[in-house]
């Protein structure tokens, strides 16, 4: 019996962990929930992202050596796992079993319903594991793991300056160097006129990966209209990765050669706000202002 509760401790253990380590690279999907859910803004989401992360791991590791710290971990373990469930139940009936839970980030994918098993089964494991500490001086280690879990994840993946303003210009460009043609449509674009957000990406960039997944997000309802994302990427089946991994729901301009990098500017990503063919806003970077974004986008 002995060897079972080992088992299970390290697989309930495991589980902690992997769930907070697979959710840092991207965390920029595990952000967007809190801010979805009306529960932070672009500025806090990423702190909270973070802090949750760190407690999932740390419980993770606690219940990998046995630091039950007088039950308080199994409290702690029980508490996130029922309102992680309480997530999943509101997910399960705003967008169905067919949406991914998020839960292990983009490393594996899982329904509402069924991560909502898996909670279930976790808990039920917590309940009959024996939780005996036995390391000496309880309290002592206790602090010093959770301070390891927190500092071990923000290191890991850093927060960076949020909501950097964009700069003002009044500069005139010649879009032809574009291509005309969306990719996989015979929809053309016409860069002469009307008010158009334009997105460089590169498909190996990570900062890029990073600003694509907050772009997603705000189209969520495939609504916004004037978005044309152009991504650089030497191969098609990179370009597709990129697409898929971020979720984009843009129109998209593929670009293989380096005119990309002369409507760049050599910094990635890079977003213009224009009108025809004059530059009007440019915000560059992974963390730009999506709320002053947000200001010149229109819908349907």
């Amino acid at each position: 019996m002995k060897i079972v509760f080992l088992i299970l401790q390290f697989l309930i253990a495991g589980i902690f962990i992997l769930s907070g380590v697979s959710k840092l690279f991207p965390i920029e999907p595990f952000e967007v929930v809190f801010i979805d859910l009306g529960l932070s803004n672009w500025i806090l989401a990423p702190f909270i992202a973070r802090i949750i992360i760190a407690f999932e791991i740390f419980i993770g590791v606690s219940i990998l050596i046995n630091l039950w710290a007088k039950k308080t971990i199994y409290y702690l373990a029980q508490s996130m796992l029922v309102i992680f469930s309480f997530y999943l139940v509101h997910l399960l009936f705003t967008e169905g079993n067919i949406a991914d839970c998020g839960c292990f980030g983009q490393l594996l994918a899982l329904s509402p319903l069924t991560s909502l098993i898996k909670n279930i089964a976790l808990m039920l494991i917590l309940f009959v594991l024996p939780k005996k500490d036995w390391l000496p001086k309880i309290w002592f280690f206790v602090i010093g793991l959770l301070i390891v879990s927190f500092v071990a994840t923000f290191l890991l993946n850093r927060v960076g300056l949020q909501n950097v303003p964009s700069k003002s210009l009044n500069k005139s460009v010649d879009w032809s160097g574009l291509p005309q043609t969306f990719y996989q449509s015979n929809t053309t674009i016409d860069f002469t006129s009307g008010k158009k957000i334009l997105v460089f990406f590169s498909a190996s960039c990570p900062h890029c990966k990073n600003a694509a997944h907050k772009l997603s997000y705000l189209n969520k309802e495939n609504n916004i209209n004037n978005v044309i994302i152009i991504i650089a990427s030497k191969k098609e089946d990179n370009l597709n990765e990129f697409i898929t991994s971020t979720a984009l729901n843009y129109p998209i301009l593929w670009m293989t050669d380096n005119t990309f990098f002369k409507y760049s500017g050599g910094v990635l990503p890079s977003i213009y706000y224009i009108e025809g063919n004059v530059v009007r806003k440019k915000w560059t970077g992974e963390f730009f202002d999506v709320n002053e974004l947000k200001e010149f986008i229109t819908y349907n």
